[in-house]
């Protein structure tokens, strides 16, 4: 059986070209989700979502009817509500059992809500779920113990410390190495590396980074 891998589509912005994230996208044994008003970014790629889950207040009465007679799974919630569209869109990827889910859309809107979608990493992580945001030139993950990067050389990589202090921390292949040296969440030590070779490796002994990878 092919393993199921899953797209799930917020309510921000597409900054390329369709072609650009069809490259991200697409693949065998995909299943679309959107959060809300991502269906309508994932029909400019060309896609419909196997299911649409939110409160609908991005969809108009008439987008939400095309998507049903596409055959789109509607799961509505109520406005007033205490998780966003995004972590209930993650919930419900958790509930199928798929573990491996590439988020796009999450760039666009109100500061808060992309400091939110950001930490929903965290969320899929803390739910054994390997989750990925991507959009093309950029992609954002977690490392907990180990993370290589493979032929991404050139490419600027941040680590940022989710929590107060992540410890352990060592780096080779970029142009600032570290050997089991420590990363704090209020200083910026970790901005603005540049992977050198084609093999880059990041390793962890305590705590949670966030990788933002810009190639």
């Amino acid at each position: 059986m092919l393993k199921v891998r899953a797209v799930l589509v917020l309510n921000g912005s597409l900054k390329k070209s369709k072609e650009e994230y069809s490259r991200i996208i697409e693949g065998k044994n995909v299943r679309y989700i959107a959060a809300d008003g991502g269906a309508a970014l994932l029909e400019e790629l060309g896609h419909y979502p196997d299911v649409i889950i939110g409160d609908f207040d991005s969809l108009t009465e008439e987008q939400f009817q095309f998507f049903q007679k596409k055959g789109s799974e509607i799961i509505r919630y109520p406005q007033e509500k205490d998780e966003t569209d995004g972590e209930l869109a993650l919930k419900y990827c958790k509930e199928k059992g798929w573990k491996e889910i590439i988020i796009i859309g999450f760039e666009g809107g109100r500061l808060d809500q992309q400091l939110t979608n950001i930490f929903l990493l965290e969320y899929a992580y803390k739910n054994g779920i390997k989750a990925l945001f991507k959009e093309p030139g950029l992609e954002m993950g977690l490392v907990d113990r180990k993370k290589v990067f493979l032929r991404k050389k050139g490419a600027i990589i941040s680590l940022i410390p989710l929590d107060e202090v992540v410890k352990g921390v060592s780096i080779s292949g970029c142009r600032y190495s570290l050997n089991s040296d420590l990363l704090f969440r209020y200083k910026s030590r970790g901005i603005s590396n540049i992977i050198e070779q084609e093999k880059a490796i990041i390793t962890v002994d305590q705590g949670l980074l966030l990788y933002i990878i810009y190639y």
